[in-house]
This record gives structure tokens, sequence and C-alpha cells, in this order.
């Protein structure tokens, strides 16, 4: 038991030299990239595995090799199933939101979707029924909460262009940029979002049916505008959406009374015990939090960066309906 479980810790910090690796030679190389994260996934949950049966082992009941190893066979497929199937069909969740300042009583649904990671090892069908889920809510517009690419545009293999052009909000979609667009390049891959039909926010606002929106550009970039300035270019006695990528900025926005605020990039950890780490860093990690007025969603994302797997995570869809 101890040998299996030293050799499994052997295998799961070698995660470390690989990732670096990616870096060059895994992120263009859909096998080898599929390899990486289905790798990741299993190194990390034998780990643990092993350490319940260990517990098992040393307290209730003795298990032998053999034992461990037809046990290992049975629940991890079941596990791996389990975790790819809260990955690969988004969820879509509703919200019904009232915005304590009013405009002329109307109402705007919204679809919310973030960490879309496109990338070579993206499956274009999976996106694109996905995407058609929010075409089927029949939403008034589409915002997009950043890290829709992975790293760099040219990475990726499929077309998305016609994906995402056939959803038609009638009243546009818009997405900031997250901090992996940057860690790609983020002219380029500003450029390639755009051609799918996307108009890109970056510390940008506009005013649409008496609803001010406020695209931030992402953290990553160290000059980006303080949302103070960004609010006195519009008329604050309009309610205020804020679309941003990393919801750190949360307390900016009950600072200057925003009524709703939009994230992604947490992911909701993933998997665990990410998920631990994450829920202490945010304010709001995920999902709906009311903060004296100042509403925010943080959504788990899209789909997901390289790993294939979410557990205590899904990927999800944030159908909002705004009354203002």
């Amino acid at each position: 038991m101890e040998q299996l479980f030293l050799i499994n810790l052997a295998f799961l910090l070698a995660i470390l030299p690989i990732l670096y690796i990616r870096r060059s030679f895994f992120r263009r190389n859909i096998f080898l990239g599929r390899f990486l994260g289905n790798y990741i996934f299993l190194a990390h949950y034998m780990f643990f595995l092993l350490i319940v049966l260990g517990i098992v082992n040393y307290f209730f009941y003795e298990l032998s090799e053999l034992n461990i190893l037809i046990l290992s066979l049975i629940i991890l497929p079941i596990f791996f199933i389990y975790a790819y199937n809260n990955f690969s069909k988004p969820r879509i969740i509703k919200e019904e939101i009232h915005l304590e300042k009013k405009s002329e009583n109307k109402k705007m649904r919204i679809a919310f979707i973030s960490d879309i990671h496109l990338s070579a090892l993206t499956n274009k069908k999976k996106i694109e029924s996905s995407l058609e889920q929010i075409k089927e809510q029949e939403v008034d517009i589409l915002l997009i909460g950043g890290d829709l690419i992975d790293f760099s545009c040219r990475d990726i293999k499929s077309d998305f262009t016609n994906s995402f052009r056939a959803i038609t909000p009638r009243l546009g979609i818009y997405a900031v940029v997250g901090n992996h667009e940057y860690h790609g390049g983020i002219h380029e891959n500003i450029k390639y979002i755009k051609s799918l039909g996307i108009k890109v926010m970056k510390d940008d606002v506009f005013n649409v049916e008496g609803l001010n929106i406020i695209g931030r550009d992402d953290i990553t970039n160290k000059k980006r505008k303080k949302l103070a300035y960004l609010t006195k270019k519009i008329d604050m006695d309009f309610p205020t959406v804020v679309l941003d990528h990393n919801p750190i900025s949360i307390d900016e926005a009950i600072d200057n009374k925003i009524d709703l605020q939009l994230c992604g990039h947490t992911h909701r950890g993933q998997f665990f015990p990410y998920n631990l780490i994450v829920k202490r860093m945010y304010k709001n990690y995920h999902g709906y939090k009311n903060f004296g007025g100042t509403h925010t969603v943080v959504s788990s994302g899209f789909s997901s960066w390289l790993i294939p797997y979410r557990v205590n995570s899904t990927s999800e869809i944030n159908i909002i309906d705004i009354y203002y």
C-alpha cells in the first residue's frame, strides 16, 4: 500500500514539469493535449483514492494490493464518467433580478457565459450544441465574460465563425477579455473575437434600452481604467451592469454602487481540492450574491481549460431576467 501511494505521489508531482512543457509543445498537439488533461485528473484522483483506501485499510479492513487494484478499476471509470458529464453538458441556471434603480419598468433577458477557452482541443459540436441552448432561450443580449480563447487564436483548429454568428440576440453579442487572451497575444486575439461577430469591450461603456453596460479590461492590464473613471462617462441615474472577467473587483463595484456585476474566471475551482481554495479567494466565487444592492453573478464557466472534467462544479449558461 505504501509503495503504491509513493508511486502515485511521484506521478502527481510529475505534472509540474509537464505543465511547463505544455506552454510550447502540448498546446498545439491535440493528442498530447488531451493526454495531459486526462493525466492531470487521473493523477489527482488516484492520489485521493489511495488516501481513502489507505484509511479503510488501516482502520477498518485490511486490503490486499489486488483488492485495491479491483476497487480502483471499478471506482475510477464511474467517477470519470460523472466528472466528464459535468463538463460536457452545460446546465442552464436562471436568475430573476429586480434592480433597485428603475428605468421605465422594463425587462431584459441576458445570456451570460464565460471561460469558453477555445483551443486546438475544443470540441466544435459540443460548443455548437451549447450555443444552441442559448438560442432557444430567446435572449435579448449575450454577454461573454472573458477567456473566450485559451491562449492564442492561432492554436484553434476549427472554424467557429458561423457557430457564433448563428446566435442572433436582437441587441447583439458583447465580450470582455480575460487573462488568457493576454497570455496568447491580446491584439491578435481581439481581432479574432471580432471576426466571430462579437463586439469587444475594453474599458468601454454604452447604454442600451435604458441600461448602462460597462465592459472592463482584465486586471492583467495594470493600466486598465478605474471603475470610478468609467462611471463618469455614463448617467448613473440609469441602472448599470458591469462585465468584468475577474471577481476580485466586486468590492470596487460595491463602492461605486453598481447594480449588477457579471464575472467568470474562477471555474468554481473546477475540481477538489481547488474549489476550497478558490472559495476563500473571492467575495463571491460562484453563483448569485447580493451585497447591499449590488447584485453579483459569477459563472463557473461555459467550458474549461485543458482538463475536460468537473467535480463539485458544472459547465453552465446563466440566463438572467433583469427588471428595471
